[in-house]
């Protein structure tokens, strides 16, 4: 692994894990198993290395995406695969990386709303493919469904109201997952989704 690779890849699982803050250029340093010296001629300071990170992750799961949209049989078959991935996606995620982003980093933040803005378009387009399936109605809008989807789902990662009323959160997540499907699915929509159910959860 090229050592600017393998530097995005252990300051990602940091990052993650313990949050921008706790994170040090002598932590990234060490689990790459590299000097300072020459982590800095990398990579100029932290804000710089954070900002790759969240880049390369976006184009990552862009490409992810992108790859299970083209080798589904049907558009139920891409959500739940997709909602697979995402649900990985935010359980990486610490509480004090969504904090120390939000507080310190706006401009990361940005960056990674418009990759959320990519993602939200892709699933957009896989709903209409779904209007032509016969899956999902037609009186669907596209591109509003998207994005009410995207937000319930980031509205409940991490939400400690979930836990303080006695739920597990994971379940809730895929509740509101599966929920969320049908009530745009048609009646044969309805049936792939049974089916998708007892295969992809």
């Amino acid at each position: 692994m090229e050592n600017k690779e393998k530097i995005i890849t252990r300051s990602h699982e940091l990052l993650v894990s313990i949050g921008p803050t706790s994170m040090t250029m002598d932590m990234v340093a060490h689990a790459c198993g590299i000097s300072k010296r020459t982590l800095y001629e990398t990579f100029p300071d932290k804000k710089t290395l954070i900002m790759e990170c969240i880049k390369v992750d976006h184009l990552h799961h862009h490409q992810e995406a992108c790859r299970i949209y083209r080798e589904s049989s049907n558009c139920f078959e891409a959500l739940f695969c997709i909602f697979k991935m995402v649900r990985q996606y935010f359980n990486k995620r610490s509480q004090a990386f969504i904090d120390d982003l939000k507080r310190l980093y706006p401009d990361v933040v940005e960056q990674q709303r418009e990759g959320e803005k990519i993602l939200i378009t892709q699933l957009s387009e896989v709903l209409k493919q779904g209007q032509e399936e016969g899956l999902v109605s037609s009186n669907v809008n596209s591109d509003l469904a998207s994005m009410l989807y995207f937000t319930l789902m980031s509205s409940l990662h991490n939400n400690p109201r979930i836990t303080s009323m006695g739920f597990n959160p994971s379940q809730v997540y895929e509740a509101a997952f599966i929920n969320f499907m049908r009530g745009m699915a048609t009646q044969h929509g309805l049936e792939v989704i049974e089916d998708a159910i007892k295969k992809y959860l």
